[in-house]
């Protein structure tokens, strides 16, 4: 099969999940796009995985993909999910169509930090002030990877990407403050460092009737971790004998861990501790807020005089 990508050996043992991906169950092999240490695989496997395991109907449960890196995951999510590429930025409009045209459909939204936070912010808004039953999740991997490594909204402060050659100067956008101020009723952040945390929000917010946020911190190591060292946002950054290159997925993952705070230490902490940091765990919980559709539907009674 040509343009499918580069191939790799199979594991042994051979994963458990492999025939469960696209590329799994079209050549029975491994195959990816994406950079050597890039983190949307492992995302990939564990949407398969909680897809497989969770029994999903995938005509109820389509896969909605922003612009980005990302998009190209196709090749490693689950071979069954009904999947739909959009246009940058307007994943949550397409996901909220979905869901106004067959009310018993879930979107799955998988969008970028620059595709949600940046040129599709203002849907990403309204899809949360609506509370319209879809999970959407935001890669956040401080950087617009696509296009060659510019700064982005999440950019942390004084790292340096193609358009910031300097250091970032900017303040950075928080995606879960974001979303909790728009009305989200399921928040929540957690990295690719902690699997089992993501696979336990994600059938969290299959199980939520409402928007639900879950901010993934995913490392980038051609665009941003090649340019910007490990003690990018530690509190003793000015110690330079200690910096080096973030240039394997080894230490992005390291600093990705080193750099979160869970939610139950971050109340204890003062504002400069936390300066550039991510906060990780669950903000908000909130199964009472009516439905989108649900309330949608109540008018359409009202309007036909049936209620």
């Amino acid at each position: 099969m040509s343009g499918i990508g580069p191939m790799y050996p199979q594991e042994k043992p051979e994963h458990p999940y492999l025939d469960k991906s696209y590329a799994g169950y079209l050549i029975g092999n491994y195959s990816s796009r994406f950079c050597a240490g890039c983190g949307y695989g492992i995302i990939a496997q564990l949407y398969t995985r909680t897809f497989e395991d969770e029994g999903l109907d995938p005509k109820k449960f389509p896969l909605i993909v922003g612009i980005g890196c990302y998009s190209q995951i196709m090749l490693l999510v689950h071979y069954s999910a009904q999947k739909v590429l959009t246009l940058h930025g307007r994943a949550p409009a397409i996901a909220t169509g979905i869901k106004m045209g067959n009310p018993e459909m879930k979107p799955i939204i998988f969008s970028g930090d620059g595709d949600a936070l940046g040129i599709g912010g203002n849907h990403f808004i309204h899809l949360c002030r609506r509370n319209l039953d879809a999970v959407i999740f935001i890669f956040n991997n401080s950087i617009y990877a696509m296009t060659g490594g510019q700064g982005a909204p999440t950019t942390l402060w004084g790292a340096e990407s193609t358009t910031t050659p300097y250091k970032m100067f900017e303040n950075r956008i928080d995606g879960v403050d974001l979303a909790l101020a728009a009305g989200a009723t399921y928040v929540a952040r957690t990295t690719v460092a902690h699997p089992r945390t993501f696979m336990k929000y994600f059938k969290k917010g299959l199980n939520h009737k409402g928007t639900s946020v879950i901010e993934v911190i995913v490392p980038c190591v051609t665009y941003f971790g090649r340019k910007n060292v490990n003690t990018l946002g530690s509190e003793y950054s000015e110690l330079q004998e200690e910096a080096e290159k973030m240039e394997t997925a080894g230490k992005m993952i390291d600093w990705i861990k080193k750099n979160t705070v869970r939610i139950n230490q971050a109340q204890f902490m003062t504002e400069k501790e936390l300066f550039n940091k991510y906060i990780i765990g669950e903000f908000r919980y909130d199964p009472d807020k009516p439905e989108y559709s649900d309330q949608y539907n109540s008018i359409i009674k009202i309007a036909q005089g049936r209620e």
